[in-house]
């Protein structure tokens, strides 16, 4: 397998290591990265099309290949980062996964392809370069607002997000104020390829209740959230507090249901004439 050439023993929290970077959200995550300076190694499953699409600009940056499905892949790649001592300062779990479907079909690997790209890596992906973070690294889990209200449709997907939030705020409380710092990003629906193909496979129109954010836009939010306190973020911000509420209040979910339902159709149909359009 081929490793990262970055040097050993240069230091400092300018070195990120993510996930998810050949994405809509982690290209746009890198290219900002690289134009402050830092120094980005991606792990993916696809380096040469992170390499088109991502240039070195101001920092550094390499893709290397990494499947997350494979537990081999990610021990080795922890191992060399712990070994070459570069500490990292900024770790970003972007990689996600969904696939829409009804209970009724859930297949075992359905199952097994989300809960292990949606959680099972980004949980051994920490622990594993704890020892490499800098005293002062931020962790950035980019979670979906399926993550805290259910997701009619794809309840792996919400499973895995909810799980996902349990073990980000679990892990804060491992660490003192002042050192690392844990943060979780909630998105709701965003203009990307994965979006797309969502829409395609039948993925729920609660996603068009509001236009679906710019890429862009949820990257600068993410790299702004990285240099300040670990916490909870969640885009947009209404979808949040609706999200909460309907936590403390099930129905509340059922009764709006068939609204928020009619709203998402018609933004539906404008999502997909522009994807015609293009």
């Amino acid at each position: 397998m081929k490793l990262f050439s970055f040097n050993k023993g240069v230091a400092g929290p300018s070195f990120a290591v993510m996930t998810g970077g050949t994405g809509g959200i982690g290209c746009e995550i890198a290219g900002i990265l690289l134009e402050q300076g830092w120094d980005v190694l991606l792990l993916t499953r696809q380096p040469r099309k992170a390499e088109e699409q991502i240039s070195s600009r101001n920092g550094r940056f390499e893709a290397v290949y990494c499947d997350l499905t494979k537990p081999a892949d990610l021990e080795s790649i922890s191992s060399a980062l712990v070994e070459r001592k570069k500490s990292i300062g900024l770790l970003i779990h972007c990689a996600g996964k969904i696939k829409p479907e009804p209970t009724r079909n859930i297949t075992w690997h359905s199952l097994e392809d989300q809960m292990t790209i949606n959680l099972t890596s980004p949980i051994i992906m920490t622990s594993q370069l704890l020892p490499a973070l800098s005293p002062v690294a931020h962790i950035m889990f980019v979670n979906s607002i399926a993550g805290v209200m259910p997701l009619q449709g794809s309840s792996v997907y919400s499973a895995t997000k909810f799980g996902l939030r349990g073990f980000a705020r679990s892990l804060a409380l491992e660490f003192k104020p002042g050192t690392i710092k844990v943060s979780s990003i909630f998105l709701g629906a965003v203009d990307t390829p994965m979006l797309e193909q969502e829409t395609r496979d039948g993925g729920s129109v609660l996603n068009f209740v509001n236009k679906p954010l710019s890429a862009r836009d949820v990257a600068n939010l993410i790299i702004r959230t990285s240099k300040g306190k670990g916490r909870e973020v969640f885009l947009p911000a209404v979808d949040g507090v609706f999200a909460h509420a309907c936590l403390i209040m099930p129905w509340l979910l059922r009764i709006t249901t068939p609204i928020l339902e009619k709203i998402g159709h018609i933004g539906l149909r404008r999502f997909q004439k522009k994807l015609n359009r293009n």
